[in-house]
């Protein structure tokens, strides 16, 4: 643990190292009730942006961030908890929502009272962002008052330490806060996944595309949404079985998962048609992408119920439409509604093509909306 602050903090290490000072401060952690050591002046925010260094993270670990003002509290938790997670720590609460941003914490706790800004504040700026809304949140605090904790809570706090509080309870309630959070994240996870393609689906298409919207529009960047349809499924479903169907679509969904960039999301959008979102990339820049797929796709043969390769090809068609500044969309359902569009069109000009909307030929392939 690195720390950069006023002479009271270094004083403050000094006595932590005494003889004595460790088994004190594992035994009541908080409730001091010192808040001199970190004031709102300029000087001292300045020095607390520096305040703390990230121990070395493995994966293995949980990673916590402490948002706590005073020095030697801080210091304290910080030691305690390295002992079984990676910690980051800030006496700042511009400093802490930053930090909270960077490295998406997978547990917060919270001191109820900050110089530089209410603890409720900061717990409703991290819920505000998509980068830490899901972040469980644990307040410190030294007030027994019911009306305030019950504020707390409503606001969506996982739960509250009373400062003093002992070690034993602190690891308790931090454990049984991630345990938590971690069920509510695999739960989330299965009720935003395809289960055959594991790929996402519907619901968290919706969700992702407007965060990237919002995102793109903010930033001033492109984003395109590309609609792919794997043609005559229904034909392949009637005449050979949904098994041999549900292969086809597997070949789709990897051909899709091999081609995505780390910034890239793509979904099953209903039973033939998929979704990628591309940001940072045009329409015409994702009609390179879209044609990569379909051009491997028809490289790529599905067996049989019987495991004899079956007797035809598989081919998709792709439509395309983007956000940019010079093509603004005002909402989500402008956007899919002129790659649907433009779908539509690759179908009526006689499928397994890429159609973009609103845009010329890319390549003798993609056909012109």
């Amino acid at each position: 643990m690195k720390v950069a602050g006023g002479g009271g903090c270094s004083q403050d290490r000094e006595a932590a190292d005494a003889p004595g000072a460790a088994q004190g401060r594992r035994e009541h952690l908080v409730g001091r009730g010192i808040r001199d050591l970190w004031t709102a002046n300029h000087q001292e925010r300045n020095e607390a942006e520096t305040f703390m260094q990230r121990r070395g993270r493995t994966s293995e670990r949980s990673l916590l961030l402490v948002i706590e003002d005073d020095a030697s509290v801080l210091e304290s938790l910080s030691d305690l908890l390295a002992s079984r997670f990676d910690v980051l720590g800030a006496a700042d609460a511009g400093v802490g929502l930053e930090l909270a941003r960077e490295h998406r914490p997978d547990l917060v706790l919270l001191d109820r009272f900050l110089p530089s800004g209410d603890g409720l504040a900061v717990l409703e700026a991290l819920q505000e962002d998509s980068r830490t809304e899901s972040t469980p949140v644990i307040f410190l605090t030294g007030d027994a008052d019911e009306a305030t904790l019950e504020r707390c809570l409503e606001m969506g706090a996982v739960d509250f330490i009373h400062k003093p509080a002992s070690a034993r309870e602190l690891m308790a309630r931090i454990d049984r806060a991630l345990r938590q959070s971690e069920q509510q994240r695999r739960l989330q996870i299965l009720a935003q996944t395809d289960a055959l393609t594991g790929l996402a689906n519907f619901r968290a298409l919706t969700i992702r595309l407007e965060e990237e919207l919002r995102r793109a529009q903010r930033y001033g960047y492109p984003l395109s949404v590309v609609i792919i349809d794997l043609d005559h499924l229904k034909a392949i479903n009637d005449g050979m079985g949904h098994d041999v169907g549900n292969r086809a679509i597997l070949a789709l969904a990897n051909q899709l998962k091999g081609n995505l960039r780390e910034s890239d999301f793509a979904a099953r959008f209903g039973g033939d048609e998929f979704v990628a979102l591309l940001p940072h990339q045009t329409a015409l820049e994702a009609a390179v992408f879209a044609e990569r797929i379909r051009s491997g796709l028809r490289s790529v043969g599905v067996q049989k119920s019987d495991g004899r390769p079956a007797s035809f090809g598989l081919s998709v068609s792709v439509g395309i439409a983007d956000h940019t500044l010079e093509t603004p969309r005002d909402d989500t359902e402008g956007l899919m509604k002129a790659a649907d569009a433009a779908l539509y069109e690759a179908k009526r000009e006689g499928r397994d093509r890429v159609v973009v909307f609103g845009r010329p030929a890319m390549a003798p392939s993609v056909q012109r909306h």
